[in-house]
């Protein structure tokens, strides 16, 4: 299963929120580690990142292990 803090990042991307994202992993070493896992691949712009099917798989089965209504990652659910 996903750290918490992948869950974060992931759902930063999956929302296109660069901004999240450049907070969450400054130096991108979070997000090419993802990208190496089959999670993330390249978007269209530069510097962004789309979330994989692998990607949104291990985002649902976080969210199912974690109840709804917690903080996680810094992400409210």
């Amino acid at each position: 299963m996903i750290s918490p803090e992948d869950f974060a990042l992931l759902s930063h991307w999956s929302f296109a929120d660069r901004v999240g994202a450049d907070v969450a992993d400054p130096d991108g070493t979070a997000a090419r580690r993802l990208a190496e896992a089959g999670y993330l691949t390249p978007g269209a712009g530069a510097g962004y990142w789309r979330v994989t099917r692998a990607g949104q798989a291990a985002r649902s089965e976080y969210t199912r292990a974690h109840p709804v209504g917690r903080r996680v990652g810094g992400i409210p659910l």
